[in-house]
């Protein structure tokens, strides 16, 4: 055998072994994992539900109507979270209400929030027109309420107007 046949021999040999090592090192190797885990008790999670519209009922077009009963038709939501917690309850009011006449206006007075401990007997009132500062009760939850007057033009047309009510609270 020529050597330059012995040395591409050898080379050959050469790059088997180093093929083998490579396998056995590779099938000596394992991994595995594991959760890093933690509960954390903190504050309670802030909910809060929509659980009445403020609903006037029949109004006549050229009058001015307020509710006729502020526990069944006043605007209602239902908050709970942290017992004993501060709040901060702001809301986003509608200035119109449409429907098929147009719009109609509505207004939210600075007696018209309600918040009622206990509902439906008695309640507080506060201006739903700036951020209203409260707490929750020992037992974590809140109802809070709205009211206003809606004041149809003469002559609009029939029909239902809506508009939406949106209720924001956050921990203080």
């Amino acid at each position: 055998m020529s050597s330059v046949h012995r040395l591409t021999a050898a080379f050959g040999v050469l790059a088997l072994c180093g093929t083998l090592t490579s396998a056995a090192t590779a099938q000596t190797t394992a991994s595995a994992s594991i959760q890093a885990l933690a509960f954390v008790q903190g504050v309670a999670p802030i909910t809060a539900a929509g659980v009445n519209d403020l609903n006037f009922g029949t109004i006549f077009s050229g009058t001015t109507a307020g509710l006729t009963n502020v526990a069944s038709q006043a605007g209602r939501f239902d908050i709970g979270g942290e017992p004993s917690a501060p709040v901060s309850v702001s809301f986003a009011l509608p200035v119109t209400l449409a429907g098929p006449g147009g719009t109609i206006p509505i207004t939210f007075g600075t007696t018209d929030g309600l918040e009622w401990a206990p509902f439906p007997t008695t309640n507080t009132t506060f201006d739903p027109n700036v951020p209203y500062l409260t707490a929750l009760t020992a037992g974590g939850t809140l109802t809070i309420g709205i009211k206003g007057t809606v004041a149809p033009p003469a002559a609009t047309t029939t029909g239902s107007y809506t508009g939406t009510i949106t209720l924001t609270v956050s921990y203080l």
